[in-house]
């Protein structure tokens, strides 16, 4: 679950509180919209798993978010990045075995990605439980990566297989750049003054910015700038389903649920010439 701080309504401090599921669809939503290796027509079959992969490679946090943990201390919805290992690895898991659903490409990816979170993590890839996750899901995913070979030889290698994780790297990142920082329609936010380089290293890689101008027949839709533009099209609706709840200690799961109202985050990414020297 991703908590956003937010101001309510009456000025008081709150979260918008948006599901992994929610931001999964938003990096899929980006990514379809992406040139490169995977647009031309020879790559449809390809670019379709790609696609479904990155949609659905939180899958496995349903489960939790229905009932959302909460801090033992203040009594607040834990964010994604602040789960315990075993915690953490159970979800993880979890969207890996739903990916395999999906196919071999899926399923290397989806772990592919949680191995990285995992070993950029300093407090917890050293942890034995950490460890023997990783052991374990290793030679899983090099069966994985020679199953999905085996179906065009000729046409699926390592260096394609690592460009979709880098895909799913790239445009999850800029997916939580939306849904954890990026300013909606006439919002401030101190932790968005800076622009923001998602997949960095990658062939999708590419700088974030949006300062809280908001689309002129929308004031509650945020205006957000790409460079260098790697899309299709000229502008990216985006919107981002959340439950905002005051800013508050809750009891349990169930209070923290009934305590929110329903609200939609919205903005427009467009390209920004401004931005090109990054």
């Amino acid at each position: 679950m991703i908590r956003r701080d937010v101001q309510l309504a009456d000025g008081s401090p709150g979260w918008a509180l948006i599901s992994q599921i929610e931001h999964a669809r938003i990096s899929a939503q980006l990514a379809s919209h992406c040139r490169g290796r995977f647009s031309a027509e020879s790559a449809s079959l390809i670019r379709d798993e790609v696609l479904v992969a990155i949609a659905a490679h939180d899958d496995g946090w349903r489960e939790w978010e229905e009932a959302p943990r909460l801090d033992a201390k203040l009594g607040r919805p834990l964010s994604f990045m602040e789960l315990e290992v075993g915690d953490a690895t159970a979800i993880w898991s979890r969207s890996i075995a739903a990916a395999k659903e999906i196919g071999p490409l899926a399923a290397w990816m989806t772990s592919g990605h949680f191995i990285r979170l995992l070993e950029h993590s300093e407090h917890a890839r050293f942890e034995p439980r950490a460890q023997a996750w990783l052991a374990e899901l290793t030679s899983r995913r090099e069966a994985w990566f020679s199953e999905w070979k085996s179906y065009d030889p000729d046409a699926r290698d390592r260096a394609v297989a690592d460009e979709a994780l880098e895909w799913l790297w790239g445009f999850d990142e800029a997916s939580l750049w939306f849904c954890c920082r990026c300013p909606t329609g006439g919002e401030v936010r101190s932790d968005a003054k800076e622009p923001y380089v998602a997949g960095r290293g990658t062939p999708v890689e590419m700088a974030l910015s949006g300062a809280g101008a908001a689309v002129a027949d929308q004031p509650d839709r945020g205006v957000a700038h790409a460079a260098p533009w790697r899309f299709d099209v000229a502008a990216i609706e985006i919107e981002a389903d959340a439950l905002l709840v005051p800013a508050q200690r809750y009891g349990s799961p169930r209070d923290l649920l009934a305590g929110g109202r329903p609200e939609t985050l919205r903005w427009r990414l467009a390209t920004d010439p401004a931005l090109r020297h990054v």
